[in-house]
């Protein structure tokens, strides 16, 4: 399904089909936020969108709703300039033989429809490599739906968001791959995550400048072979601007292999269970809060009567009532005029209720969980103890130890929680059953006992009565697990000295006697403390194997690619043919500059008020060769597409060959034309969509012609080459496109997606109110398909899966 993403102006997104149908919305929380990116992850099952405040949130394409959200404390002052999401190939190698063998032209833009056809070929048979990487997940039963309560953005309320969180279907969740999300800041920083949220860290570009000067990232891509990522960098000089290019090199991934994959896919999901159980927790709490909150309230109200006038407590006088059948007068007024049958049954059902719910919480929600915590880690343990000795991953088999230590007191104590929510319920049970007999029999005016009374008070068990009030009713063993403990208890509370020392044995003494009714000498761990525990040595983790993958990304030198005052930017990498060596790869960096551009200078020089621009496209091609993992610069050079005076608008590349140009015939040159005419009317302007091809392929003579440049002297004195279309009938050969006449339908952003056999442009008017979508491989013509008005969108992104994106302006 083909979608495209619309920021509006008042900072809503809407997501549409390409027929204009609305799919769902993204609300924005907070008034104060504005939308600054928008990005599809590359498979398009994930929607990125980075807000005025630094938050990153990541919506599930499938249901509308938030899957993940986070806001890093380091760029909590920063505005994102850039959002990145690139997908790799970890063997690079394997996945070059296997589209050898099956024929496949694999592009830069067709890395999902390409990979699921790898997917669909068989692997040789390798049975020490399949049965390494053999996924114990798929036959554990899926985590059961958590009760819909406000939290954590409903993630785990909904069927489709947890499938999408613990059960990604295979075909997009290739275990030969790794997605890079790359986020931009405006000083200069990017951060790094793989597998949608797993954190490899945040780096500083102003390393790689040898001026020091803040070059904050506004454009990045990826070839799905190449390790290297290219980023394009923008230094700042008041409304002008020098860009740069910088080569990523993520060395994590080639050094890592598919272990990587299967690192961080673990550990994202490790995550996502935490946070599972984490939720689970604080529902359990608060049913326990709820069912208790009632029947202390009743019995607030008759405990300071009967201090007053029978010197005794609430819990004594329930116990004299059972064993006596003597009622003091004020626990009968209390029976008969204020609790009542109503209150009886207010009472009854909170505590039933509070209990199947914590139970059935237990039972199917927690225990399932940390079930599948053990399961991961147990993985993740059998990677550190039996990795190759070259792969470094961070990962210690101590600290895995310690941390199924903690899921055994967990486990352990839930399983005490579900024996405790058992017993306490078979004791109120027979509890309620007696309350309310007697609250008939104080109601009645006879002082004589009827045979049904009678009858029913032989029924009842008064020792499991007796035991609910002196136990559960006066404390409940639960607020021991919970960590309820009232602050009259004076215990010491748990220490746990050290997260990683073993607590498992002691624990499980501690709560042994809690079963048995006793007490032990300190305050129990209860459950929060426990997964608090969990949690430090999780994050322990985390930061060990993301510091172990940070060493591995390098940035590479910065080169510059010219200054002034810039329209537009794109930017491809490809695997040329024509290029010697299998391991290079070519990144085309195309410019459009409002002002001179005085490429390699320190600082952009501005042009003359009376200089006429002609309207020009720069290419920069700079070949990069990657060897373990380490690019090189092994050649630059550079071309320039001249058009006829008009305004170019806006340039993408549509695929390995062609990009796409949108230009509009304004200004004196047709002005000139029809002076010539001897006419005085201003023509209206006309608005085209030039395919123009950028490179040149071995064995054709068509393409764009492009003259080496070195790095190291001013690129304005270096050789350039122009491919000359300045005239109209030079141009007209590249016309795909005329749109109607008149400034309403005058081009202002375009955006393309390249997957191949489905190739889609959209065209945002330059009244930023209408956006048209249009069909780049149709069966038989070019026709676009109105789509309507949809608010007030900047600039128009896409993604690489048929997804694109409407989003605010981040270069101007």
């Amino acid at each position: 399904m083909d979608l495209i993403a619309v920021a509006t102006v008042d900072e809503q997104v809407h997501v549409y089909r390409l027929n204009g149908q609305r799919v769902f919305d993204v609300s924005n929380k907070k008034l104060d936020c504005s939308v600054r990116q928008l990005r599809w992850k590359p498979n398009g099952q994930l929607l990125a969108i980075s807000y005025s405040d630094s938050s990153i949130s990541l919506i599930s394409a499938q249901t509308g709703k938030p899957v993940h959200q986070v806001q890093y404390r380091e760029h909590l002052e920063c505005q994102t300039s850039c959002l990145g999401w690139g997908l790799n190939y970890t063997d690079a190698e394997d996945t070059r033989a296997r589209l050898d063998n099956l024929e496949i032209d694999f592009g830069h833009d067709d890395p999902q429809n390409s990979g699921s056809q790898l997917f669909d070929v068989e692997r040789p048979l390798n049975l020490p490599n399949d049965l390494a990487f053999l996924d114990i997940e798929d036959v554990l039963p899926r985590l059961s739906v958590l009760p819909a309560t406000g939290g954590d953005d409903g993630i785990f309320s909904s069927r489709a968001s947890m499938d999408a969180l613990f059960h990604p279907s295979k075909r997009d969740n290739l275990d030969d791959t790794a997605d890079v999300l790359l986020i931009g800041y405006d000083n200069g920083t990017i951060h790094l995550s793989i597998y949608d949220f797993f954190e490899i860290g945040t780096f500083n570009t102003q390393l790689a400048s040898q001026s020091r000067q803040i070059c904050h990232p506004i454009l990045h891509n990826n070839h799905s072979l190449c390790s290297t990522h290219s980023l394009v960098l923008s230094q700042s000089f008041g409304s002008h601007q020098a860009l740069h290019f910088m080569p990523l090199d993520l060395r994590l991934i080639p050094e890592t292999g598919r272990y990587l994959s299967l690192l961080a896919s673990k550990s994202t999901r490790l995550q996502n269970v935490l946070r599972y159980i984490r939720e689970a927790q604080v529902q359990m709490f608060s049913e326990f809060r709820a069912s208790q909150e009632l029947p202390r309230k009743f019995m607030r109200n008759i405990e300071e009567t009967l201090q007053e006038t029978n010197q005794c407590s609430f819990i004594d006088a329930s116990f004299h009532l059972v064993v006596t059948g003597n009622c003091f007068p004020p626990m009968k007024e209390w029976l008969v005029e204020e609790l009542g049958d109503r209150g009886h049954k207010r009472w009854d059902k909170a505590i039933v209720s509070g209990y199947e719910n914590i139970g059935r919480l237990v039972h199917e929600n927690l225990l399932p969980a940390l079930q599948r915590f053990m399961v991961l880690v147990s993985r993740l343990r059998g990677l550190s103890r039996f990795q190759e000795s070259i792969t470094e991953l961070g990962l210690g088999t101590e600290e895995l130890d310690h941390m199924l230590d903690t899921v055994n007191c967990l486990q352990l104590l839930a399983h005490s929680v579900l024996i405790s929510v058992g017993s306490e319920r078979h004791q109120f049970t027979a509890f309620s059953v007696w309350l309310k007999q007697e609250i008939e029999i104080q109601g009645t005016t006879t002082s004589l006992p009827s045979d049904d009374s009678l009858e029913q008070d032989l029924m009842l068990d008064h020792a499991l009565i007796l035991e609910y009030i002196q136990g559960a009713m006066l404390q409940s063993r639960l607020s021991e697990f919970f960590a309820m403990q009232p602050d009259s208890d004076e215990r010491p509370a748990w220490n746990s000295i050290d997260q990683n020392a073993p607590i498992y044995e002691n624990f499980k003494k501690e709560v042994k006697l809690c079963n048995q009714g006793l007490r032990p000498e300190r305050k129990l761990a209860g459950l929060d403390i426990l997964i608090a525990r969990l949690s430090k040595q999780s994050a322990t983790l985390f930061h060990n194997i993301s510091e172990a993958q940070k060493r591995k990304v390098r940035l590479g030198e910065l080169i510059a690619l010219g200054a002034g005052k810039l329209r537009n930017v794109d930017m491809k990498v490809i695997s040329e043919d024509t290029l010697s060596v299998q391991d290079e790869y070519a990144t085309y960096i195309a410019t459009i500059w409002d002002s001179n551009v005085s490429e390699g200078a320190s600082r952009p020089s501005l042009p003359p008020p009376e200089s006429h621009m002609i309207p020009q496209v720069t290419i920069h091609r700079v070949v990069i060769r990657v060897v373990n993992g380490i690019s090189s610069t092994e050649a630059i050079e550079r071309a320039s597409i001249r058009l006829p005076g008009g305004s170019i608008k806006d340039v993408k590349f549509a695929d390995d060959e062609t990009m796409i140009v949108a230009y509009t015939e304004e200004g004196d040159f047709i002005y000139q034309l029809m002076r010539k005419r001897r006419s005085n009317h201003r023509p209206a302007t006309k608005s085209h969509l030039l395919y123009i091809p950028y490179r040149k392929r071995s064995g054709s003579t068509s393409g764009v012609s492009y003259a080496s440049i070195s790095p190291k002297h001013n690129h304005t004195k270096s050789p350039e080459t122009f491919t000359d279309l300045s005239t109209h009938d030079a141009m007209k050969h590249y016309i795909q496109h005329t749109f109607p006449t008149g400034p309403a339908w005058t081009p202002e952003r375009i955006e393309v997606n390249g997957r191949k056999g489905r190739r889609a442009i959209c065209v945002v008017a330059q009244d930023r109110m209408h956006y048209r979508i249009y069909d780049l491989d149709p069966p038989k013509a070019d026709d676009g398909v109105d789509s309507g008005g949809a608010g007030d969108p900047n600039e128009a992104t896409a993604d690489d899966d048929g997804h694109m994106a409407v989003e605010p302006d981040t270069n101007a």
